[in-house]
């Protein structure tokens, strides 16, 4: 099954403009893989991310998410019923929230049980390294720590779907391989199916088992590396 399907998909600026930001782009990500979307800048990947996630609507075109259709220009699901995880370029982080009220807020609105929301607020914290930070608010941290935090938030709920735009900027050496670390290891522990918007071809290699790019609003190859893995050859007509 398709983790993330897109059809045909176009959207214009303001949805008036003449120019139009995506130009029919399709693809097709397997469930439970990471798969990387690359691009120069104004190529679309970002348009592309706030559509799947329900926070733009296409002109045209269709979306599925776990072979469910999300938005077809008759169905509409909202952002808050897509299960859909996002970082954000610039974070997004709530400056008036502690680390810890940022991952209770997400967990108030699972249908868990307090047991289990307390026992997934532990396991975030833990795997993104924010135990020593729980009382910080997002002016406190470093700039690795709040990559940390967007990326914790995005992940400690229901989400299914997890959508990273260039969520490793301006992170290198140690720090940027502790992140991809704890990053790689939700997501495979989890089986969540992800999209990573990435200039760097490392981290396309160390995350994703499939690479879409696009070119002035049209995707113009789907590519599997070099180790392998079934990617975008196993997201065929699995329609209901």
């Amino acid at each position: 099954m398709s983790g993330i399907e897109v059809r045909d998909l176009y959207k214009k600026p303001g949805g008036t403009a003449a120019e139009t930001v995506l130009r029919g782009a399709s693809f097709c990500v397997e469930a439970g893989t990471c798969a990387g979307l690359r691009g120069a800048t104004g190529s679309g990947k970002t348009t592309l991310l706030r559509l799947v996630a329900g926070l733009d609507r296409p002109d045209r075109g269709e979306i599925r998410l776990e072979g469910r259709v999300v938005d077809d220009g008759r169905t509409f699901v909202p952002p808050s019923e897509r299960r859909v995880g996002f970082v954000f370029q610039s974070l997004g982080l709530w400056p008036h929230l502690t680390v810890d009220a940022h991952l209770e807020y997400v967990l108030a609105s699972t249908s868990w049980s307090d047991e289990t929301r307390a026992r997934r607020k532990s396991e975030a914290v833990r795997a993104f390294d924010l135990t020593e930070f729980a009382a910080r608010r997002p002016a406190e941290l470093s700039g690795g720590e709040k990559r940390l935090l967007a990326l914790a938030r995005a992940l400690v709920g229901e989400a299914r779907v997890v959508l990273l735009d260039e969520p490793f900027t301006g992170l290198d050496g140690s720090l940027k391989d502790r992140v991809t670390e704890a990053l790689a290891g939700w997501l495979e522990r989890h089986g969540l199916t992800a999209l990573l918007v990435s200039h760097d071809a490392t981290d396309l290699a160390r995350l994703c088992r499939q690479t879409v790019e696009l070119r002035e609003g049209r995707v113009v190859g789907q590519n599997l590396p070099a180790h392998g893995g079934s990617g975008a050859s196993a997201c065929t007509e699995d329609r209901s």
